[in-house]
């Protein structure tokens, strides 16, 4: 497949690239920073603009399968990035209607689950991180809320551990006992998620 992955340059980001070319994907990274994808430079595209500017995202994502967004503000939140995520999901999916670009798949928080228990997600988001609560879910509202074939992917706390390849996924709920999961095992399920359509508007839970 022909993948833009944005957010390249995050953890997160890095596996996605890491793992999309071990799969054989074409990968166009779309960033503001490129300095932390040299490792790549020789088997990706990579080109630099704004993220929230639907103009650039454009020609960027023309002509690509499925576009991966690993995306999000640095913690803490500057005031300026309060509703980051919300701007950053207006200009993709108009980039993406104009291109005719469907397959979106998105990294989110775990923290929009008000239906867990075991953790609490919802109750300690809006405790302790009440901004990016608000902030991912209206950018959420935003992808849902288009014409596009999206997931939304929500995973708990994010680690550094190695891949495991072993994961517990759930539909529209995180699992129990869901409190963390590697980063490498997140950037796997986006790729497989964007290799096919079973996961096509849904919202997906899962941890170690």
């Amino acid at each position: 497949m022909n993948l833009v992955v944005l957010g390249a340059t995050g953890s997160t980001g890095l596996e996605i690239v890491r793992q999309a070319i071990e799969y054989g994907h074409s990968v166009t990274a779309f960033v503001r920073s490129p300095e932390r994808l040299k490792p790549f430079r020789d088997r990706i595209s990579v080109k630099q603009g704004n993220l929230l500017d639907a103009a650039e995202l454009e020609p960027v994502i023309k002509g690509h399968d499925a576009v991966l967004s690993a995306f999000g503000p640095r913690v803490p939140i500057a005031k300026g990035d309060a509703n980051l995520l919300r701007q950053f999901a207006v200009a993709l999916t108009s980039a993406m209607v104009k291109t005719n670009v469907r397959r979106v798949v998105v990294e989110s928080v775990a923290f929009l689950f008000k239906n867990a228990v075991v953790p609490p997600a919802y109750v300690l988001g809006r405790l302790f991180f009440r901004q990016v609560v608000d902030d991912a879910s209206a950018m959420e509202r935003v992808f849902t809320g288009s014409q596009l074939d999206w997931t939304m992917v929500r995973p708990p706390e994010l680690t550094d551990k190695p891949y495991t390849g072993k994961y517990r996924v759930r539909q529209g709920r995180l699992p129990l006992f869901g409190f963390k999961i590697a980063r490498a095992d997140v950037a796997e399920f986006m790729i497989t998620a964007a290799e096919n359509c079973s996961w096509v508007g849904k919202i997906v839970g899962f941890s170690n």
